[in-house]
């Protein structure tokens, strides 16, 4: 059985991170990995080809559609599977990723026959070995129509085989993140043994933490050819010892990587020695959920951390020149006022890079507001991305809302004494490719200023 895997293409309405990184589809080649080559495996990558999913499916023709996204892919991902079956009713066709694992209601449609809830890695061969033997159907997927009961789902098991690299050959050129050009990522670790409470990554895993053994991740890191390596746990740095021991394992395999992570402020500024270290083998950025620069704000967030730990995280990664990409949860109670205080704090801290993110109540986290309080429903999936705003403004208009986020943005981004250490830092290439990329993004907000205006 031919199997075709798909990442989907952004809808135009999501404000577009792919205009500033693109990442392999790690998931889709786990999956196809475990596949094997006797289901001739297939990986398109919509976000990099320009052709109409209609035109790959044709030319394919497989027996078997996987298609895998976020919660901003829904209506992609169901389109996909109805003109898959619009062609050839006989494609089975899968769902999967984090958004189905959490909310597989919200892929409970005709054109998709399974979608998996749990274990993908231990199911999905299992689901192959079904369409064969039509012996025993496999826990932790759903057939449509049926629901999730967590009482009828198998335990974790977080079993992970070595990636087949070679089925994104064609585009690996092409992936990027931020200034780290030809980007390769790497999970060593499932779920986050933190409790923030806007946080939808624990919830995949149901608040389960799982980290894979050393000696598979150096395995895995020695048979990647990129020398730029993402690390995509959810937060890498949470243990001092296996940080310790990840470093000594690097010098000990002799690898020469470029790391970009994300991890904790409060392990940061509790480990300077550490980070020291891990910069003398190649840690390159780190990106740290700061989330707020108020004490009250964080405490509501259950971040277990506070304002004074982020400045001392920040002092600890410029002392040894590590880029820090910040996030910053944008919340519907400021106004003009925590702007500025924002923008005070960092400038402060020398921050170079951010990430504005409007506090947003992603389904499945428990974090319910009221109808009344949304300003973008959960079934407009494609606006749930992180930088749209959900939640009305409580101080001024969402249309003001959306000018202060971009005004922050382009003050911290675009100050001269920042912008020459960008020249004497990366190279040309990915400096016009960011600049082409922020570009795109400040178009998008402009739009949505306007469209908002046109609204109220």
């Amino acid at each position: 059985m031919k199997i075709l895997f798909v990442r989907p293409r952004p809808s135009k309405d999501t404000i577009g991170l792919q205009h500033v990184m693109i990442v392999e589809p790690l998931e889709l080649e786990v999956m196809a990995t475990l596949a094997g080559s006797s289901h001739h495996p297939v990986i398109i990558d919509m976000i990099l080809e320009k052709k109409t999913i209609d035109y790959f499916i044709r030319r394919e023709n497989p027996d078997i559609l996987c298609v895998t996204g976020y919660i901003t892919n829904v209506p992609e991902m169901i389109n996909y599977c109805r003109c898959a079956k619009g062609i050839n009713r006989g494609i089975i066709t899968v769902a999967g990723g984090v958004h189905c694992e959490v909310c597989p209601e919200d892929l409970n449609d005709k054109s998709i026959d399974y979608r998996v809830v749990r274990n993908a890695t231990v199911v999905f061969p299992q689901l192959l070995d079904y369409f064969e033997t039509r012996k025993q159907f496999p826990k932790g997927i759903l057939r449509y129509n049926e629901k999730l009961l967590i009482s009828d789902l198998p335990p974790f098991d977080f079993s992970y085989p070595l990636p087949d690299r070679k089925l994104t050959l064609r585009y690996r050129k092409n992936y990027f993140y931020i200034f780290h050009n030809k980007v390769a990522l790497i999970k060593t670790s499932f779920g986050c043994p933190f409790n923030c409470n806007f946080c939808f990554c624990r919830e995949i895993t149901r608040g389960k933490y799982f980290e894979r053994p050393l000696r598979e991740v150096i395995e895995e890191l020695l048979s990647i050819e990129e020398k730029n390596i993402y690390i995509v746990d959810d937060d890498f740095l949470t243990s001092k010892p296996r940080v310790k021991g990840f470093i000594e394992a690097n010098r000990s395999a002799g690898l020469d990587k470029n790391y970009l992570l994300y991890g904790r402020a409060d392990f940061i500024a509790d480990n300077p020695d550490v980070m020291a270290d891990f910069q003398a083998i190649g840690l390159k950025t780190v990106i740290v959920g700061f989330e707020s620069f108020y004490d009250h704000e964080l405490k509501k967030y259950n971040k277990n951390t506070d304002a004074k730990t982020n400045e001392e995280a920040m002092k600890v990664l410029n002392h040894n020149k590590i880029d820090c990409y910040a996030t910053i949860i944008v919340s519907p109670d400021w106004g003009k006022k925590e702007f500025d205080f924002c923008k005070k704090k960092i400038r402060e801290l020398g921050i170079h890079y951010v990430n504005l993110q409007p506090y947003t109540p992603l389904p499945g986290t428990g974090n319910k507001v009221t109808t009344d309080e949304l300003i973008i429903p959960y079934s407009d999936y494609e606006r749930w991305d992180l930088a749209h705003v959900t939640i009305r403004p409580k101080k001024m208009s969402t249309a003001d809302f959306y000018k202060h986020i971009l005004r922050l943005y382009n003050t911290i981004l675009f100050q001269p004494r920042f912008l020459l250490d960008y020249i004497k830092k990366y190279k040309l290439v990915m400096l016009l490719k960011m600049v082409k990329g922020s570009i795109k993004v400040r178009k998008q907000y402009l739009l949505k200023i306007k469209e908002v205006k046109h609204d109220a």
